[in-house]
Order: structure tokens, then sequence, then C-alpha cells
């Protein structure tokens, strides 16, 4: 893939360092929900990409909660306006209770909140988590790509992120359990099995992921 990664980290970067230095070079930002999914989705990235980087340039920040999403994307709608170059915002939210359409619609209807017009979002005809939509920003029409995480036929309460690594790491799950997370205790387990084996198992398991990927290399 022909993509360099960015990392993006409001908490510990002054706010002039990422305005003016790293947003001005992104084709696309991923809002992730939480650190664990930066780290997934950075991980997957790095097993297709050389050292060298490439022509795509992808920024990754962590929202640090699924509903600081729409007020991070509201920011980055006014900023889109100074930067020219940016073209997708992407957004990695864990189903939890939810369907995977009414994650996606409830992503959908609170930046509609925000006075941000979005069009109807479509499901991805090769991913069945991910769904492409196109947003107002600005007077400028960009790609919204909207990833839900979370294995619906899996035995828990919620459904999140840690559901692929346990089919990854072939973990058990038994007795009555609100969520995965409850097993995977430290997601750099998670990391060291996406490392170890071939791509193309690591793209069954997160196949919402490797297909974001997919379409952020054809920028």
């Amino acid at each position: 893939m022909k993509i360099t990664s960015i990392q993006l980290k409001p908490s510990s970067e002054s706010f002039y360092k990422i305005v003016f230095e790293k947003l001005k070079k992104l084709d696309a930002i991923v809002l992730c929900e939480g650190r664990s999914d930066v780290e997934v989705i950075k991980k997957i990235l790095s097993k297709f990409t050389t050292e060298e980087g490439g022509r795509v340039h992808i920024g990754f920040t962590d929202c640090e909660g699924r509903e600081n999403i729409p007020y991070i994307t509201t920011i980055i709608s006014t900023l889109s306006k100074i930067y020219r170059k940016l073209r997708y915002v992407v957004i990695i939210i864990d189903a939890d209770e939810f369907s995977v359409r009414d994650r996606v619609e409830g992503i959908v209807n609170s930046l509609k909140s925000r006075n941000i017009q979005v069009r109807e979002p479509q499901q991805d005809i090769i991913s069945k988590q991910v769904y492409i939509t196109e947003a107002i920003f600005n007077e400028r029409f960009l790609k919204l790509l909207i990833a839900v995480n979370g294995d619906s036929s899996l035995p828990t309460r919620r459904h999140v992120l840690e559901d692929h690594c346990v089919k990854l790491m072939g973990v058990r799950i038994q007795g009555d359990i609100d969520s995965t997370k409850q097993l995977i205790k430290d997601i750099k387990e998670c990391l060291r099995h996406i490392e170890g084996l071939t791509n193309d198992v690591v793209c069954e398991v997160f196949n919402h992921i490797c297909r974001l990927l997919q379409i952020l290399n054809s920028i």
C-alpha cells in the first residue's frame, strides 16, 4: 500500500503543531473511538506498507470515547476549509449493543444535529461493517467512511473491537460476559498475533479494517 501514517496526539502536542504542521499534509483523517483502535489499525497497516511510506498521508487520532467523535468531526469540518488536501474523514466505532446499521445512523444523526449535511450512507459491497457516504463541510464534499467494530455471532451483550482479537487469537468464550474486553486484558496480545499471522488471516478477521485501508489506498 502507498500509505504514510501520521499520528495525531492532541493531549501531548500543541494545537499549533497539529493544525499548522500535521493537518496540512493529510489526505485523510481516521477518528478512532479509543487508543486500542488506533494501535490495531496502524499495526494492520504496517503489514501492507514499506518503510519508504507512500503518496497517501493518513492521520490517526484517539477521540477518547465515542461521545467525542461528532465534536471532533465538527472541528475537522471547520479546518477542511483551510486544508484543501483533505478528502476523506474516517470514523471507527464499536457496535456495542446496537446493530451496525443503527450505529452508523446514530453517527450520521449526531453530525446532522451539528448542522453538517450528510447524504444517506450506503453499505460497502465488500464489507458489511463499512458504510460510505459524503458530507458537506464548509461547501466542500468530503467522503465519509464509517466502520463498525464487533462480531454479532459472539455470545456477548456488547460487540467491540476485541471481538476480532478473540477470534484471531482463538480465545474461547465461557460463561456469561458483557463484552470481550473482559478477555483481552492487554491489546498488545492482539497486536502480537496480528504481526505474526499472514495478511490473509488477519484480513479475514478484521475485514472492515482491511477494507478501509484498501479504499484509502485508492485515493
